[in-house]
């Protein structure tokens, strides 16, 4: 007979990962259903992500605030950049603070994972929306927080989780 012994590392890891699955469900249906990133939810991501990191220590603090600030720094980035070329707002700021409270969470390690996981997401659900709809809409708006949530899932188990 095989027992395998849980550690209260292995627990903390559970109860944070039904945590951040909670509140990333939570965050993306509203974003779905109403095109806002409510801020107190994404405060409590980033709360729990920093408590995550006292507790568990993966990722380490420093590393934990450095993936908040890349997230952010990134998705701003892109943000403006669209704004400049296209003339309209195409990633709204809570995006951004959904992205930085994501990456407290992941770490900076994870990071690109998180954005990879996300943009090949929802291109592809943009993609299967315009075969549906039989023509591309350049003006249909696309809620990106439930990529994001995708993207925080994958790069957790990937890169905390299994750590």
């Amino acid at each position: 007979m095989i027992t395998a012994s849980i550690g209260p590392f292995l627990v903390l890891k559970i109860v944070f990962g039904s945590l951040l699955l909670a509140i990333v469900s939570a965050a993306a249906t509203v974003d779905y259903r109403k095109m806002i990133l409510p801020n107190h939810i994404t405060f409590l991501l980033a709360v729990t992500g920093i408590a995550q990191s006292t507790l568990v220590d993966v990722p380490k603090l420093w590393d934990a605030c450095f993936g908040a600030a890349m997230a952010a720094l990134i998705l701003g980035l892109v943000a403006a950049l669209f704004r400049k070329f296209r003339g309209i707002e195409g990633l709204g700021l809570g995006d951004q603070k959904f992205a930085a409270a994501i990456g407290l969470w992941i770490g900076w390690r994870e990071v690109a994972l998180m954005l990879l996981m996300a943009s090949m997401s929802a291109l592809l659900f943009v993609s299967f929306r315009a075969l549906k709809q039989r023509r591309l809409d350049m003006a249909a708006r696309t809620p990106f927080g439930p990529f994001l949530g995708f993207g925080a899932i994958v790069s957790w188990l990937m890169g905390v989780a299994f750590a």
